[in-house]
C-alpha cells in the first residue's frame, strides 16, 4: 500500500470533504443508537435509555467517527461513506420495526419509518449511481433472485401457518371448515362440509369455488391440514414468475426486474392475507397476473384459460375480469377481447348470483327447524349494506346508489364504523410498498387498474380493509400489473427513486405487521412444544367415526369425519357422540353444564389442556 498515496492531498480533501464529514457523523451517531436499541426496555418508551449521559454519547460517537474516517481512508475509491451510513440505517430501522409494538400508533411509525429511510436509501443510491450502472444482472442472475425471493417469501408464510395450525391458533372460521371439506372431497370427491353452517351442506353454496379441486390431488397424496397451508404459500409465491415475465414483456432492466419481483414476493399484504388461515383468493393473485401476461404476449387462448380459472375461484371474482376487459377496451382498443372477456365474466356473476339466491332459499326453508342460522346460503351482498338503500335491492342497490348519488360514495370512501383510520393504513399498505407507482401514470385508462381497491373502501365490512385477511389478493394483482406499465413508461431518475421508496417501504411495513407474527408463532411453539403434542395424542382417542362438537380451535384437529360442529354454533344438541372443549383457552362453562345436564359423562379432562365428554348410551 502506497501510504504517500494514501495521505496525498487530493485523498485527505476528498475524505474530509464537507458532505462526507456529515455523512461520516450521522452514520457514527445512527450505528450508536442502533446498539442502544438493540439493548434491554422498550425505545418507545420516554424514560429509554435517559442514563446515557452527554459525554458518554459524545465519546462513543468521536470514536465511531474516527473508525469510519480510517475505513474512508482505505478504501477511498469507493463511495464508502455512503455503504456506511446505509448499513447503520438499516440497523436501526431492524431495531426499531423489530422492537416496536405499539399497534395504536403503528399507522404513523411506519410513515415516519419510511420517510426517513427512504432518504437515506435515495442519497445511497444516488452516490452509488456510477458503480450500480455498471451492474446488470443477466437472465440467469435474474432469474436466480426471483427463484430465491418466491422460496423465502413461500417458507415465511409456511412457517406461520403452520405453526399456527400446530399450536392450536387456527379457528374454525377459516380453517377448519375447509380441513373438514377437503376431508370429505378425498373421501368422496364432493366439497361437503358440516362445520360451516352446522348442518350438512356443500361449501359450494356459500361460495362457488371449484378451483379448490386443483389442490385436491396434493391433500389426496399428503392428507393433513398442513398441507393445505403450504399449498397456500406456494400459490401465492408462484406469482413471482408472471410478475417477472410481465417486467420482460415491458423492457425493465435486469435491476428494476428484481427490485419489483422482490416487492411482490414480501408484499406486506400478501403474507398478511394467509394468516388467518386459507381461501380461495389466493389463487386470485397468480391467476390474475398470468391472465395479464398473455395478454401482453397476444396469446389469447391461454388468457382465456386463465380467465376461466379466474372465475372459478368465486363467484365475485368475475368483477376482476369486467374490469380487465373494460380496461383492455378503454386502454388497448382491444373491443373484441374486451366484449368477449366481460360477457364471459358477466354471464357467469348473473349465473352464479341466481344459482345462489335460489340455493340461499332452499336451505333456509330446508333447515328452518335445524337451525338458528337463515343466511345458511347465498350471496353476502350485506358487506356492502352501507351502499344499499332497501335491503331486498341488493347489489342492484349499491349500483344505484353509485349512478344516482357518486357523492355520497365519497363520505364512504374513507369512513369506518369506529371512526378510526384504518382505511388510510390500509391504502398505505397496499400503495407504499409499490412506492406509490400504481398511481403514477398520465393515462387515465390505467386508473381502471387501481379501481378494484374501491371494493374494499366503499365497505363497512372491517376485515376487507385489513391486510391481515384475505380480501385483497385480486387487487394486489392489479396494483402489481399497474405497477410495472408505470415504471415503464417513467424516466431514469424518477424510477429509480420511486422504486427504491418502495423497496424501502416495503423493507419496513413488513418488518412491523409481519415479522412480530413470526416471532409470536415460532417463540409459541417452542415455549410449548410439549403441551400441543400432548393435546393432539389426547385428540387422536377420540374414535374416527365419531361425531364430535367442539370449541373453534379444536375443529381442524378433529375434521377428518363425516360429522364435526362448532359448538357456539350447536345450540347444544344431543344428537353428537363427544364433546371436546379447548381449556387452554377461556371457554363457556355454561356449554359443559347444557350436555351434562343431557346425560353426557366427562370421560377425559387434563388442566389446560382438552376436556371431552362422551354420550352415554
Amino acid at each position: 500500500m502506497d501510504i504517500r498515496k494514501l495521505f496525498s492531498r487530493g485523498t485527505l480533501q476528498s475524505v474530509f470533504a464537507w458532505d462526507r464529514l456529515i455523512c461520516r457523523v450521522i452514520s457514527a451517531w445512527l450505528t450508536f443508537v442502533a446498539v442502544k436499541t438493540f439493548g434491554e426496555g422498550k425505545f418507545s418508551d420516554l424514560s429509554f435509555a435517559q442514563d446515557a449521559s452527554f459525554s458518554t454519547v459524545i465519546l462513543w460517537v468521536t470514536i465511531l467517527f474516527v473508525a469510519f474516517s480510517a475505513l474512508n481512508l482505505l478504501f477511498c475509491k469507493f463511495e464508502s461513506d455512503s455503504w456506511i451510513l446505509m448499513a447503520a440505517a438499516t440497523l436501526c430501522v431492524f431495531s426499531w420495526a423489530l422492537k416496536y409494538n405499539n399497534i395504536s400508533n403503528q399507522l404513523y411509525f411506519m410513515l415516519g419509518l419510511i420517510v426517513v429511510y427512504s432518504m437515506v436509501a435515495i442519497y445511497f443510491v444516488a452516490r452509488n449511481e456510477e458503480l450500480f450502472s455498471k451492474f446488470e444482472p443477466g437472465r440467469a442472475g435474474v432469474t436466480t433472485a426471483v427463484v430465491i425471493f418466491a422460496i423465502v417469501s413461500g417458507a415465511v408464510i409456511s412457517l406461520v401457518t403452520t405453526f399456527r395450525y400446530l399450536t392450536f391458533a387456527s379457528p374454525n372460521f377459516d380453517f377448519g371448515l375447509f380441513c373438514n371439506m377437503f376431508y370429505n372431497m378425498k373421501e368422496s370427491g364432493l366439497p361437503l362440509i358440516t362445520s360451516e353452517r352446522d348442518v350438512l351442506l356443500s361449501h359450494f353454496v356459500v361460495h362457488i369455488s371449484p378451483i379448490y379441486y386443483l389442490m385436491l390431488p396434493f391433500y389426496y397424496v399428503f392428507p393433513s391440514p398442513i398441507t393445505l397451508q403450504i399449498l397456500q404459500a406456494v400459490i401465492l409465491a408462484s406469482g413471482v414468475a408472471p410478475v417477472a415475465l410481465l417486467c420482460r414483456k415491458f423492457k425493465l432492466s435486469g435491476k428494476a426486474t428484481i427490485v419489483i419481483s422482490f416487492i411482490y414476493a414480501f408484499y406486506p399484504a400478501l403474507s398478511g392475507g394467509c394468516f388467518y388461515d386459507l381461501h380461495e383468493n389466493c389463487f386470485l393473485t397468480p391467476l390474475l397476473l398470468w391472465v395479464f401476461y398473455f395478454f401482453e404476449k397476444e396469446k389469447y387462448l391461454p388468457m382465456y384459460i386463465f380467465a376461466v380459472l379466474v372465475l372459478a375461484v368465486k363467484e365475485d371474482a368475475a368483477i376482476y375480469i369486467i374490469l380487465f376487459a373494460l380496461f383492455i377496451i378503454i386502454s388497448r382498443k382491444k373491443f373484441l377481447h374486451g366484449i368477449i372477456l366481460a360477457g364471459i365474466a358477466a354471464g357467469y356473476f348473473v349465473g352464479a348470483y341466481a344459482i345462489l339466491s335460489n340455493t340461499s332459499a332452499y336451505y333456509a326453508e330446508l333447515y328452518s327447524a335445524a337451525t338458528p342460522n337463515p343466511g345458511i346460503a347465498g350471496p353476502m351482498v350485506n358487506r356492502f349494506d352501507n351502499l344499499i338503500f332497501q335491503r331486498g335491492d341488493g347489489l342492484a342497490g349499491a349500483v344505484k346508489t353509485l349512478l344516482v348519488n357518486p357523492g355520497y360514495l365519497l363520505t364512504q370512501m374513507f369512513s369506518t364504523a369506529e371512526n378510526g383510520v384504518e382505511k388510510l393504513a390500509y391504502v398505505v399498505r397496499m400503495l407504499a410498498p409499490l412506492g406509490f407507482l400504481p398511481l403514477c401514470t398520465k393515462k387515465a385508462s390505467r386508473w381502471l387498474l387501481v379501481a378494484p381497491i374501491l371494493m374494499n373502501l366503499l365497505t363497512m365490512y372491517k376485515y376487507q380493509y385489513d391486510t391481515n385477511f384475505h380480501y385483497q389478493f385480486g387487487i394486489i394483482a392489479f396494483l402489481v400489473y399497474a405497477a410495472i406499465q408505470n415504471t415503464a413508461d417513467l424516466k431514469l431518475p424518477t424510477r429509480r427513486n420511486l422504486l427504491t421508496i418502495g423497496a424501502v417501504a416495503c423493507c419496513c411495513v413488513y418488518l412491523v405487521t409481519i415479522m412480530p407474527t413470526v416471532t409470536t408463532y415460532v417463540n409459541r411453539w417452542k415455549n410449548g412444544r410439549e403441551k400441543y403434542a400432548e393435546m393432539r395424542e389426547i385428540l387422536d382417542t377420540i374414535p374416527e367415526d365419531a361425531s364430535v362438537a367442539t370449541t373453534p380451535f379444536m375443529v381442524a384437529h378433529l375434521a377428518d369425519r363425516d360429522e364435526i360442529y362448532e359448538l357456539k354454533y350447536h345450540g347444544g344438541e344431543a344428537d353428537v357422540d363427544y364433546v371436546v372443549i379447548d381449556m387452554s383457552r377461556a371457554y363457556d362453562q355454561n356449554q359443559v353444564n347444557t350436555y351434562l345436564n343431557k346425560g353426557y359423562v366427562v370421560t377425559e379432562f387434563y388442566e389446560g389442556k382438552v376436556m371431552i365428554l362422551e354420550k352415554v348410551k
